[in-house]
C-alpha cells in the first residue's frame, strides 16, 4: 500500500521546496547548493506504519478477595499494597487470617489430618517447603498428607499465633499464582463481614493493558503480534498482543460501537510497578509492515517542484545532486524511498 505523505510531513518539507527549484533550472543533474550540513545514510530496514489506539492501564490475573468466615473487619491494607507468600492480607476481629500462598488452585476445602490425597496438599507442601517450616526434610512433596505434613503445618501456625491443631479452615489461607497486589476496596475496617463478602480485588504485580477495540478494526489486532506503548509519565515502551477476545461486545449505547476486547502484555521494566493504575495509554497497532526497504529520515525528504520528492546525495568531494524518490511507508521518523540511482549506504543530506 502506498499512501499520500502525511500532513505534518508535507508542511516540513514544504520549506525547502523553493530552494529545490532553483536548482532544477540550472543543472540537469539538480545540483543544490544548500548551507545544511547534517546527513544521514540510507539504510535498509525493516519499517512498520502504525495506528494508535487509546487503552488501559492495569494489572493481571485478577481475582475478588472474599470473606472466609464472620466477624469484625480490622484492618485492611491499602489499594497499591503488595501482599508476599506467608503474609496477611487482612483482620478479623483484631486478629491476621487469609494467609497468603502461592499456587494455581484454589483453597476449596478445609485442609488437615485424615484428608484425601489432592493437588491442594502438594501445593500446601511446597509453600511449606519455601517458608521454612520443614527444616529436617521429612515430607514429600506430593498429593498424599503425612505426619510430617502435619508439623509442618503447626510449625506454621505457631509463627503466627493461631491454634496450632495441624488444620487449615477454608478463608485461612489464599492461595495465587504469585505475590498479590491490592487493587480496588469493596470494604472498610469495622464492617461486619459475612462469609462471601468482597473485600477487596486482587491481582498481580505484572501490568497490561486492556484495549477496547472497534469489531470493525479487528484486523489491526493478532495474537502475538508487538505493539508500541506510550505511558502517562512520557514514557514508551514494548508490549505484544496476548489475547484477543472471540466475541464482542454489545455497546451500552444504540449509538456506539460493538468492540473487541484486546489485552497486552508489556515487556521490560514498564511490565512491573505498582502505580498509574487505570490510567490511559496510547497503544500503537501495525497497520503496515515493510522488510528490509530502502530508507531514509523524514527531514531528508524534499517537495520538487511541480510535484513528487528528492533527496540531496552528497557524493565524493562534497558535491550534491538531488536524486528524484518515491515516498512509501512512513514510521519512526523514517520514509520508504525508491528511485533509480538510489543505493543503500549513500550520504543525503537532511533538515537540521
Amino acid at each position: 500500500m502506498r499512501r499520500a505523505i502525511p500532513v505534518a510531513v508535507a508542511a516540513g518539507v514544504a520549506a525547502v521546496a523553493a530552494t529545490v527549484a532553483l536548482g532544477a533550472g540550472h543543472d540537469p543533474a539538480l545540483v543544490r547548493t544548500a548551507s545544511s550540513t547534517a546527513t544521514a545514510t540510507v539504510e535498509r530496514r525493516d519499517l512498520v506504519d502504525r495506528e494508535a489506539v487509546e487503552g488501559t492501564l492495569g494489572y493481571a490475573d485478577a481475582s475478588m478477595l472474599t470473606a472466609g468466615a464472620a466477624g469484625t473487619l480490622t484492618r485492611l491494607p491499602q489499594a497499591g499494597t503488595v501482599v508476599r507468600r506467608g503474609r496477611s492480607l487482612y483482620d478479623v476481629d483484631g486478629a491476621p487470617t487469609a494467609w497468603l500462598l502461592y499456587g494455581s488452585l484454589p483453597a476449596w476445602r478445609g485442609i488437615g489430618p485424615g484428608m484425601s490425597d489432592g493437588e491442594d496438599v502438594r501445593q500446601l507442601e511446597r509453600n511449606l517447603c519455601a517458608l521454612g517450616y520443614d527444616p529436617h526434610h521429612d515430607m514429600t512433596v506430593d498429593d498424599d498428607w503425612t505426619w510430617a505434613t502435619t508439623a509442618a503445618v503447626e510449625r506454621f501456625q505457631e509463627d503466627r499465633d493461631m491454634t496450632e491443631d495441624g488444620t487449615l479452615e477454608r478463608g485461612e489461607v489464599v492461595f495465587r499464582p504469585g505475590p498479590a497486589r491490592v487493587g480496588e476496596v469493596r470494604a472498610a475496617v469495622g464492617q461486619v463481614l459475612a462469609p462471601g463478602a468482597q473485600i477487596a480485588q486482587l491481582t498481580s504485580t505484572t501490568r497490561e493493558i486492556t484495549v477496547d477495540l472497534e469489531a470493525d478494526r479487528q484486523d489491526l489486532a493478532r495474537a502475538g503480534a508487538s505493539v508500541t506503548i506510550d505511558l502517562p509519565n512520557g514514557r514508551s515502551a514494548r508490549g505484544r498482543i496476548s489475547e484477543v477476545a472471540k466475541v464482542a461486545h454489545k455497546p451500552a449505547s444504540e449509538d456506539a460501537e460493538p468492540t473487541i476486547a484486546v489485552t497486552i502484555a508489556i515487556s521490560g521494566r514498564a511490565g512491573r510497578g505498582t502505580g498509574l493504575d487505570q490510567a490511559p495509554v496510547d497503544v500503537g497497532f501495525a497497520r503496515e509492515r515493510r522488510k528490509s526497504v530502502l530508507a531514509v529520515p523524514v527531514t531528508a525528504l524534499l517537495a520538487r517542484s511541480g510535484a513528487g520528492f528528492a533527496v540531496e546525495v552528497v557524493e565524493t568531494g562534497g558535491r550534491r545532486r538531488l536524486v528524484p524518490v518515491q515516498p512509501g511507508t512512513y514510521a519512526d521518523d523514517y520514509v520508504e524511498v525508491s528511485g533509480d540511482g538510489l543505493r543503500e549506504g549513500m550520504r543525503v543530506v537532511t533538515a537540521q
